[in-house]
């Protein structure tokens, strides 16, 4: 079982900086889990993977620091 990212304060500040620049990630339920969604100012991307509810919100930890590294 996977075990949950405990936020650092590297990423609260990749978060902030995200929705500032209008980058939002989100969690959409399915029959077969959850699909994490990127919307980068109205373009959304979602991802092919179902992921369990702790798997859902590593993912989204770990892409709010992505997109910070890759854009800032």
């Amino acid at each position: 079982m996977a075990k949950a990212i405990q936020p650092t304060p590297e990423h609260q500040k990749a978060l902030k900086w995200c929705l500032k620049n209008e980058i939002k990630v989100s969690q959409h339920p399915t029959l077969k889990g959850l699909r994490v969604e990127i919307n980068n100012r109205g373009t959304r991307i979602l991802s092919p993977e179902t992921y369990s509810k702790i798997q859902a919100n590593n993912k989204c930890w770990e892409l709010y620091l992505y997109l910070y590294k890759k854009y800032y």
